[in-house]
């Protein structure tokens, strides 16, 4: 009986001793996992504006926390780990740009973890003296204008008069002029385009801060209701706006909205305006091809004959505050010209091709370099008012049809930068359905006439130019 109580006893203290302890090996710790949505891993880094968000989706497996960090001060990081979702939101305010990255962890039962970085560049102003806006015109019956800014280091901000206001821009935006730290932004429809239907836009002329794109005026068509496809602006101080439409130019007070024609004016052509010492410059061309320019001051407007060409196909400030002049075939010759508004004195040189003359691609300045367009071919004059030679001065540097198939036509864009000097130009493949194949071009070519610095593909809607704020 001792012997079957001991076997008993032994037994069950072999029994309570398996209950109180697991003997099986505890299960290995899983590693975490995480990946992020190919959109966000297929774009870095990510643009935001202020107050801006960005919705990150991302996918955690074994993971017990999720965690982010690294953002800069101002920056706001909301996560839904059910749903598997993170809300960036940048600062509210800013000034300049920068970088910032996004460091998220997946943490798993054992301590293991597994990391993603996100990138983002911040854009909290718009002034910097090295941007580029590039203003899009839309489609005429179907679309707003929009605007585009190329930051110094490349980034493209697309729709920003959107992102930044909620609202947008008039039916055919045309030209923009910069003055005293604003944008002033016209458009040939504004909120009613050429069949008669109705925009939800800020109208034909929009008035914005230069360093945050905020609003600060807009005038509807009904406003602006004397103004006949309004095509270009210029803006030589608050007192006198000057807007070129079919008719001719027009002086609009932005006080009470009305609009005084500058007589002598009608027919101005279809061109950016250039201001020279406060006095803004456009040109006609007579019935006898004898060209000039039209001076418009505060009391009104003078020609100026120019009888030495036979036709003028665009104008432009210099940076010494004399006149670019683009002739037509003159006698058997091309001729970039300088003229002196304050003598009436004009100096050429000869160039050998002539300048595209439709939408505005024409040529621009930097310095005493002029860059001109014929065709899709970019030629390059050192102009040398001295220069005695009358044989071309000028030489080809790339013709972008060989870079691209789908650069068939310029429209509305050969610009220099007046800080850096690149040359910006817009190209698309046509016109009809072809309008959304485009580039942005942007070249140094003392660098690599053949290499673009930049090239920005199926940005623009019907380009109206590159604009520089170097004021």
């Amino acid at each position: 009986m001792k012997r079957l109580f001991y076997l008993s006893a032994l037994f069950m203290a072999t029994v309570l001793a398996g209950c109180g302890e697991d003997n099986a090996p505890a299960p290995e710790p899983s590693t975490p996992t995480l990946r992020l949505d190919e959109e966000t891993e297929g774009t870095s880094p990510h643009v935001l504006l202020p107050g801006e968000q960005y919705v990150l989706d991302f996918h955690a497996e074994n993971a017990e926390s999720i965690t982010a960090g690294g953002l800069p001060e101002g920056w706001t990081v909301t996560t839904d780990e059910e749903k598997g979702c993170m809300n960036i939101t940048a600062p509210a305010e800013g000034d300049g740009e920068s970088d910032a990255t996004l460091r998220i962890t997946a943490t798993g039962t054992g301590g293991q973890s597994a990391t993603a970085d996100v990138n983002f560049h911040y854009v909290a102003s718009f002034d910097d003296p090295e941007g580029t806006f590039v203003l899009n015109e839309g489609n005429m019956t179907t679309e707003n204008g929009s605007l585009i800014y190329i930051t110094p280091q490349g980034y493209v901000v697309d729709n920003a008069y959107r992102r930044v206001n909620g609202t947008y821009l008039g039916n055919v935006t045309q030209d923009m002029y910069f003055h005293d730290g604003k944008i002033y932004i016209i458009s040939q429809n504004g909120d009613i385009n050429p069949t008669g239907s109705s925009f939800e836009n800020d109208g034909m002329l929009v008035v914005a801060d230069a360093r945050t794109l905020k609003k600060i005026k807009a005038y509807s068509k009904e406003d602006l209701a004397g103004l006949d496809w309004p095509t270009h602006i210029a803006v030589p101080d608050e007192q006198h706006v000057y807007i070129r439409d079919n008719k001719g130019v027009w002086r609009l007070n932005m006080d009470d909205t009305s609009l005084a024609f500058v007589e002598g004016s009608d027919g101005a052509p279809k061109s950016r305006f250039a201001v020279v010492n406060g006095k803004v410059y456009t040109y006609y061309n007579t019935s006898y091809k004898i060209p000039g320019l039209y001076e418009i001051n505060e009391t009104g407007g003078t020609k100026l004959s120019l009888t030495k060409f036979n036709g003028i196909t665009g104008i432009a400030a210099s940076s010494d505050n004399e006149l670019w002049i683009m002739s037509a075939l003159t006698f058997g010759e091309r001729y970039i010209g300088k003229y002196n508004p304050d003598d009436k004195v004009l100096k050429t040189n000869v160039i050998s091709e002539e300048a595209n003359e439709a939408y505005n691609c024409t040529f621009a300045a930097h310095g005493n370099i002029i860059y001109y367009a014929s065709g899709t071919s970019i030629y390059r004059v050192h102009f040398n008012p001295e220069n005695t030679d009358k044989g071309p001065q000028d030489e080809m540097l790339v013709d972008l049809s060989n870079l691209d198939d789908n650069a068939r036509e310029l429209y509305n864009g050969l610009g220099v930068h007046p800080v850096t000097g690149h040359v910006y130009v817009n190209t698309i493949k046509g016109v009809g359905n072809f309008f959304t194949t485009n580039s942005i071009w942007e070249f140094d070519f003392d660098a690599n006439p053949d290499t673009p610095v930049h090239r920005f593909d199926n940005y623009t809607r019907f380009p109206a130019g590159a604009f520089f704020n170097d004021k």
